[in-house]
């Protein structure tokens, strides 16, 4: 939002000659001849014409003033073109139009959004082949995640939890972040301690007896059960869940969402017997996540036993 100008020729000719009038008898109450023929009334009449002269053109900006302001803000030198009135306009209002684009851009790192606006947005548009490009990005204040935990503050550091879009792929290159770090570098405070990592992952699996309905197909079931519990936790790709950007940063994994997402699926009458498993395989009710953690869900060691009602029985299929 541009600032309003302030309206420098606020005073008209009748104003001034009124008001100076209007003094003459508190200045010098002798004068009482106010008439138009006054050699006294006639120069004021004239000196009000020349502030009003001078009100004019203090209030217009020259095209020399603008094009000084300009250079201001780009930090060079830029003069007006030599060229037709009409067309030296044209140049000058689209620089200036470029000169405030330019402005409004985020360059300098210095609050949580200037960190992740800067890497999800100009970085990948910078990086190429060679560089990561960056999914998602989480930035922590005051923690020194390459030495320390997310509980642990650590004041004039800042980290950056990252997560590059190739995810899923298994990258061992050493230093991977470093063209990532440089470019921050430039833009961040000179007192800031920058630290580029990827996010903790949490182990987890469960176990769960799905009893379906009349007439629900067994392995359709079992594989929309799978599905849906894997975009749950997905970091990336979660779909419907968590707006389709991935699990939330350092969100705690309960057992009762587990069962309305299970309980909801077509073809389920309802759920049993489900359990989260951490990496000790020790059974949960909930598990929470550090700042810096994910999910990390084990699809292949979770277990969905489909269980169908033949008459008083349950039979395991």
């Amino acid at each position: 939002m541009t600032l309003p100008l302030p309206n420098l020729d606020d005073r008209t000719y009748a104003n001034l000659v009124e008001e100076a009038i209007s003094q003459i008898p508190v200045e010098y109450p002798e004068w009482t001849d106010h008439n138009p023929t006054d050699t006294g009334i006639i120069l004021i009449e004239l000196l009000a014409w020349l502030t009003e002269m001078t009100l004019y053109r203090v209030n217009k900006i020259r095209d020399d003033n603008y094009a000084s302001f300009i250079s201001l803000l780009k930090g060079e030198q830029w003069d007006l073109p030599n060229v037709a009135a009409q067309e030296r306009q044209k140049k000058l209002q689209s620089e200036i139009q470029k000169t405030l684009l330019e402005l409004r851009h985020r360059y300098r790192a210095v609050t949580i959004e200037d960190y992740e606006k800067l890497v999800l947005e100009d970085w990948n548009q910078l990086s190429n082949s060679t560089h990561l490009k960056i999914a998602r990005i989480k930035c922590l204040p005051e923690r020194n995640l390459s030495q320390l935990d997310a509980a642990t503050f650590a004041k004039g550091h800042i980290s950056l939890v990252v997560v590059p879009e190739n995810n899923h792929q298994v990258n061992l290159e050493e230093n991977k972040y470093k063209a990532l770090f440089d470019f921050l570098d430039q833009r961040k405070l000179l007192t800031t301690r920058l630290h580029i990592v990827e996010p903790l992952y949490v182990y987890v699996s469960i176990e769960v007896e799905l009893v379906l309905k009349d007439g629900a197909q067994a392995e359709e079931v079992k594989k929309k059960a799978q599905t849906e519990v894997t975009m749950f936790f997905d970091p990336l790709e979660s779909g419907k869940y968590w707006q389709g950007k991935g699990w939330v940063f350092g969100r705690g994994i309960y057992l009762s969402e587990l069962y309305k997402i299970l309980d909801d699926l077509e073809g389920v009458d309802y759920v049993e017997k489900l359990q989260i498993k951490d990496k000790e395989n020790q059974s949960k009710s909930e598990i929470y996540l550090a700042d810096n953690q994910l999910v990390d869900f084990d699809i292949e060691e979770s277990k969905f036993t489909i269980l169908v009602q033949v008459g008083n029985e349950r039979k395991s299929i």
